[in-house]
């Protein structure tokens, strides 16, 4: 009869009935590491410093804000066109370009993002919340851990505008009013630049019609001297000849050869002297006796309605904002790690899995023949 070598085979199927009875029997070891485990996690996630995070949410300004800015376009359009050089000086360039909200937001975007707004920012707030002496090395490590703790998401699609910075960090309130700072350093750029702009172009503007202002006042006044003169001359001819009146009779209305037809009451080129000593005298009294030649320049008004038009534009910063600040950054309450929950879990579950391997471990060892 052939021997019955079934139950002698080993079979590599495990027993959970065995392996039952192996974790139950080594149930204080597996409690003992998961103990241990729970505690080391536990000190770990109360003992550790909390590092919090708080965010600033961006978004474009409105057309409100932009609209004392864009009143200098509606000024300057009205202010230089049609202000030609009527031969004293050269066309004015046309009206300033007006601002959208998009190019304000874009050129703030960039600001927000480049180094140089972050190197004012690590100068002006970062450093100096670190002590105040600092070698080189020290410095790059700190600029170093700021960019790890500043973190921002700019948009991610054109259909998308909505910006955000965040700032991590062990201080709630400071990072809060780091955020902040860090915004506005931003904005106050952006709107600085093109508060700049703007004045140049005001500036340049507002020194053309001054320059054609001063030229036609300048032209006007040799005009009067040079009446002056023919005055006296034909006033010289009456007295000689004994003319105090013009003769009866007498045409003195005579057409002036110019573009603007204006009409002289008076002869025109020699023939000034028939207007007689007294009219003459009396002209010449007027001309020598006028203070300046406002009255009698027909483009000046208009020109000081524009200049006036130039100076009443708003270079004023705070009617001018390039972003709107959709959530500000506030203290967190909550710290961003360690997450004690989470943690705690962990070291729950990975203290009992090394505990039943350490028992299934040791039960083997137990099992093997000795020598």
């Amino acid at each position: 009869m052939a021997p019955d070598t079934h139950h002698n085979q080993p079979s590599d199927e495990i027993d959970l009935r065995e392996l039952c009875t192996t974790l139950w029997r080594s149930k204080v070891l597996i409690l003992s590491i998961t103990l241990a485990a729970t505690c080391i996690a536990a000190a770990y996630a109360f003992l550790s410093i909390p590092s919090y995070e708080t965010s600033v949410r961006l978004l474009p300004p409105k057309v409100s804000d932009l609209a004392s800015y864009n009143t200098a376009s509606q000024l300057t359009g009205e202010a230089i066109s049609g202000t030609v050089d009527q031969g004293y000086a050269r066309p004015a360039p046309p009206g300033i370009q007006s601002l959208t909200t998009k190019v304000a937001y874009d050129a703030f975007l960039q600001n927000l993002d480049s180094d140089s707004i972050k190197l004012e920012f690590f100068e002006k707030y970062y450093l100096p919340a670190y002590g105040q002496d600092h070698d080189d090395v020290e410095k790059q490590a700190l600029w170093k851990r700021l960019n790890g703790i500043l973190t921002i998401q700019l948009p991610k699609s054109p259909n998308s505008a909505a910006t955000t910075l965040s700032f991590e960090g062990e201080d709630p309130k400071k990072i809060a009013d780091w955020a902040n700072h860090y915004v506005t350093l931003a904005a106050n750029t952006t709107q600085k630049d093109f508060l700049q702009n703007l004045s140049s172009e005001v500036a340049a503007r507002n020194k053309g019609i001054t320059e054609q202002i001063a030229t036609l006042r300048k032209i006007a006044e040799t005009q009067r001297q040079s009446r002056i003169i023919h005055v006296e001359a034909a006033l010289s001819i009456a007295q000689s000849i004994g003319l105090d009146v013009p003769p009866s009779g007498s045409t003195l209305i005579a057409i002036n050869n110019t573009t603007t037809n204006e009409v002289n009451a008076f002869p025109a080129g020699d023939m000034m002297y028939l207007r007689g000593t007294k009219a003459l005298s009396s002209e010449l009294a007027l001309l020598k006796s006028r203070k300046n030649e406002d009255a009698y320049i027909p483009e000046l008004d208009n020109l000081l309605k524009k200049r006036n038009l130039l100076s009443s534009i708003d270079l004023s910063p705070a009617h001018l904002s390039v972003v709107t600040i959709d959530r500000a950054a506030i203290a967190p309450q909550k710290p961003l790690n360690p997450k004690k929950s989470l943690i705690l879990t962990l070291g729950l579950i990975l203290g009992g899995v090394i505990g039943i391997m350490s028992a299934l471990i040791r039960n083997t060892f137990k099992r093997q023949p000795n020598g």
